[in-house]
């Protein structure tokens, strides 16, 4: 009798809660229906390609980890593997490299843009991020708590990697965080995103020990395009070639973008030659 009556009210109180878990079911599936709506659905890659329409042999070369086109001029960033960490401007016509910073091995160098009448150069490991005004004198330098990989903007943020499937957007004023974006490809993280570049509401990545390029929807994350370099080998003398093919870190590093031509600008690591180029 006592069982009869325990199952009866046990029968009554489930009853009673019923309406609660019905309630409960149907805010978590709207939970969840609302993630999933929230993730950004990706179209696959397309594959484009670099035209070359002329190169330059440079004067003297660099560990390329930043490439900015500013003021008519190519300006580049350098790590100091294989040579020092400098900041150097490229002539677009004759390749002669004029070295307006050379910190020799004191930080190892890495991405450079040119944001406003500033300039700003990472360092790798350091935590410094260096401020120039327009005669590369020394402003008060931020802090990132981060690695230093590449770097760029977008017109009101500083964007930069730093070697994971991260983008970060950052303040100008004291490098603070404002959103980060995880960047995939075909429904796949890509981690190493390297040198940084915004051409026309995108950002364009080299990826560590990887001959593409990328394009980055920055309100996803989603690459759109892929750019394979390699055939740039072919445009080397066969010494360059081999030289280049010879050290792992000899990879493509450094891509800018000349607005007024809209020419793409890009090169790699120790690399000899500085490709001036359209991506179609």
């Amino acid at each position: 009798m006592l069982l009869q009556a325990g199952l009866v009210i046990f029968g009554a109180l489930m009853r009673a809660l019923q309406p609660c878990f019905l309630a409960s079911a149907l805010l978590v599936s709207g939970l969840l229906s609302g993630a999933a709506q929230a993730a950004p659905s990706c179209p696959l890659a397309k594959t484009q390609s670099f035209k070359p329409v002329r190169q330059i042999h440079r004067s003297q070369p660099g560990f390329t980890e930043g490439l900015e086109w500013h003021d008519g001029a190519i300006w580049e960033s350098t790590g100091d593997l294989f040579g020092e960490s400098r900041i150097n401007r490229i002539d677009p016509v004759t390749g002669h490299v004029t070295s307006l910073v050379n910190a020799g091995k004191d930080y190892f160098g890495e991405g450079l843009t040119f944001f406003g009448d500033r300039s700003y150069q990472m360092t790798w490991r350091e935590h410094r991020v260096f401020v120039f005004d327009p005669l590369f004198q020394h402003e008060p330098e931020l802090s990132n708590p981060r690695e230093g990989w590449g770097l760029t903007h977008d017109g009101s943020e500083l964007i930069a990697s730093d070697g994971s499937d991260t983008l970060f957007f950052l303040s100008p004023h004291d490098f603070s965080v404002s959103r980060e974006v995880k960047v995939t490809i075909n429904g796949r993280p890509l981690p190493a995103l390297n040198e940084l570049e915004w051409v026309g509401g995108a950002i364009w990545a080299n990826v560590f020990e990887d001959w593409n390029l990328v394009r980055i929807a920055p309100a996803t994350g989603c690459v759109d395009t892929v750019v394979d370099l390699r055939p740039l080998l072919k445009r080397m003398t066969a010494p360059e070639r081999r030289a280049v093919l010879a050290e792992p870190n000899f990879v493509p590093n450094g891509i800018a973008h000349d607005p007024t031509s809209g020419l793409f600008i890009v090169t790699g690591k120790y690399w000899p030659i500085v490709f001036f180029g359209r991506i179609e």
